[in-house]
């Protein structure tokens, strides 16, 4: 691994589930989310916010409202995704992504850090749900 990642860099990633919320909560999650598109994009040049679909590239499907993306210029990303899923309630996903070829052997956590704050200060998940730190984290 150390030497794949001397020679291609390395990817960083975590995911955050907030499982068994309130299904009003979660909607006022994603009410909040939407509304900082704008405010992230004119952050920084090169950020990009929108709701993105998959296109099946088997049979040409259409899935939208795949999930809501938030993107670096440098390609580090966070993404937000509902589920209802669960046994109860409604889940939320957060996905983090971050690409390196420096500080290789760095916590992920620790590399993913910025990238984290930023997420939950975009979705203000913990004020609005209540919740103070996600039902898992992988």
């Amino acid at each position: 691994m150390q030497a794949h990642w001397a020679e291609f860099g390395r990817n960083f990633y975590a995911r955050y589930d907030y499982e068994g919320l309130e299904t009003e909560k979660a909607d006022l999650v994603f009410e909040r989310i939407v509304s900082q598109f704008d405010v992230f994009t004119g952050e920084a040049e090169g950020n990009k916010a929108e709701i993105f679909k998959y296109t099946d590239p088997v049979d040409g499907s259409v899935s939208d409202n795949q999930g809501w993306m938030f993107r670096y210029a440098d390609g580090s990303r966070f993404i937000f995704r509902k589920s209802g899923t669960g046994s109860s309630g409604a889940t939320i996903r957060i996905y983090l992504e971050k690409y390196s070829k420096e500080d290789l052997h760095r916590l992920v956590a620790d590399a993913l850090k910025e990238v984290s704050d930023k997420a939950l200060a975009v979705s203000d998940i913990h004020n609005l749900t209540g919740r103070t730190e996600p039902t898992v984290i992988t």
